[in-house]
């Protein structure tokens, strides 16, 4: 790939929207320069750019189940009853069904907006193959749709709190230290110096001990850690029964949170808690569409900004693939809570451009992405919007931004970009209809397996 020159009518960067503007883009995919101003020689792109935003925590393959999960089978259903179900799913797979579902569901979540994911991945001995394997399909998945990819792998040893033995269900997820330890290692020879980044990801404190996460972080050395906590109140309850504590004052005891950190859900923290994430200058890694589904509950995202805190947002189990819909229900969720409008931004701003650029820029800081913003020295990925679509035409680019999440989603979108290369154009991404014949085979095994 060759030098490029890119034309918008308007640019969100770091500093705000930037009318008749420019891009510079190196043959390496990087940001070198953004001013105002065009060129005969630019491309020109349709609408508002945006930063591309990240998704900070997606378990790629339940996307299988989207949608197959809406039938109350008792008179209670739960996170609980949920997770059963999803671990049948993911027990049919095997290693090459696993990088075709994956391939599909990545070129699915550029389509909505999302130019880098984090995938927190622990069904490491799918199909019967050894982990390193099953790691490196999501990776040639990744590669096959144009997505960045900060890969977790997931340390998984038992099945809830005081040590307990794993279930048959999750035996496959289960590795020890050393292996986990070596994996991370080749992996990240594997990578070398291309966009994609190597974390780790303790599962949470029910299928680790809290007092095996030093070693785990002296020996992993540097990158990000991702980590579920206090999502379901039935797992504070358990946590609190076990030790007098609960999961974010236990995690904190124990480890000293930082901005390597990424603390998934958090939904149910504490005042103190929030207190004590938002001075850490951890992450925390919210997803919206999923903890409703799952009927998680809210996260107080108002006192925890209001606090210095830093979210970031994922698609989770997948079952929404729109980066816009998440910061809706974001929004939405906090409104409910606050009896307000437009609940998480402050007075004289727009809620959409908030919204979108502190999401994309902690996302890139927990997936240790050169991404999330435009800017000089960071890898050019970035939406364009349909600036020709009846809800944006005649707009600012700030009410384009505004509809985008309020009222438009992922069909607003005309272009993505990463590293400089076009994945997605007129909304579609190229590469999804070879894939669809085996994404339908799929599902319709899965159904029949439910069936019978």
């Amino acid at each position: 790939m060759s030098e490029q020159l890119f034309h918008g009518p308007a640019v969100l960067t770091a500093e705000g929207w930037i009318e008749d503007c420019s891009i510079r883009v190196d043959a390496g995919g990087w940001i070198t320069a953004i001013k105002q101003g065009s060129s005969p020689d630019a491309t020109r792109l349709s609408g508002p750019v945006l930063p591309g935003m990240v998704n900070v925590h997606s378990h790629i393959h339940q996307r299988l189940i989207a949608g197959l999960t809406g039938y109350r089978a008792a008179d209670a259903d739960s996170f609980w009853t949920w997770r059963e179900q999803m671990y049948r799913a993911v027990g049919m797979l095997d290693t090459e069904e696993l990088e075709a579902l994956a391939s599909y569901a990545f070129m699915e979540l550029l389509e909505g907006g999302y130019t880098s994911t984090g995938e927190f991945h622990y069904p490491h001995r799918l199909g019967g193959v050894d982990p390193l394997q099953n790691c490196r399909r999501l990776l040639g998945a990744a590669d096959q749709a144009g997505m960045t990819l900060t890969l977790l792998p997931v340390w998984y040893r038992y099945s809830g709190f005081g040590r307990r033995e794993p279930t048959e269900r999750q035996r496959p997820f289960v590795m020890t230290l050393d292996e986990l330890v070596e994996l991370v290692g080749q992996l990240r020879r594997d990578i070398g110096n291309t966009p994609h980044r190597i974390g780790v990801a303790p599962h949470s404190l029910r299928a680790v001990d809290v007092a095996d996460l030093p070693d785990l972080l002296q020996a992993i050395g540097h990158g990000p850690v991702h980590l579920h906590i206090s999502e379901q109140p039935a797992e504070v309850a358990e946590c609190r029964e076990h030790c007098g504590q609960t999961p974010i004052d236990l995690l904190a005891r124990h480890v000293a949170l930082d901005d390597r950190w990424c603390l998934i859900h958090a939904t149910h923290a504490t005042q103190q808690e929030i207190g004590t994430m938002a001075a850490s200058d951890a992450v925390v890694g919210l997803c919206p569409t999923t903890e409703a589904d799952l009927g998680d509950g809210l996260f107080p995202v108002r006192e925890f900004v209001a606090s210095g805190g830093r979210y970031a947002i994922g698609s989770d189990s997948n079952l929404v693939v729109d980066a816009a819909a998440e910061l809706q229900l974001l929004d939405w969720g906090q409104r409910l809570m606050s009896n307000q409008r437009n609940a998480l931004c402050d007075g004289g701003e727009h809620l959409g451009r908030r919204l979108w650029s502190d999401a994309a820029r902690a996302g890139a800081d927990a997936l240790d992405q050169a991404a999330g913003a435009l800017a000089v020295g960071c890898r050019a990925d970035f939406v364009v919007l349909d600036g020709d679509h009846p809800l944006l035409s005649g707009l600012d680019a700030d009410y384009q931004l505004d509809t985008l999440v309020l009222a438009g989603g992922r069909d607003l979108i005309d272009q993505v970009w990463v590293a400089g290369q076009c994945r997605v154009s007129a909304g579609r991404h190229p590469g999804k209809q070879a894939l669809r014949p085996r994404m339908a085979e799929l599902r319709r095994r899965l159904v029949n397996v439910a069936a019978s």
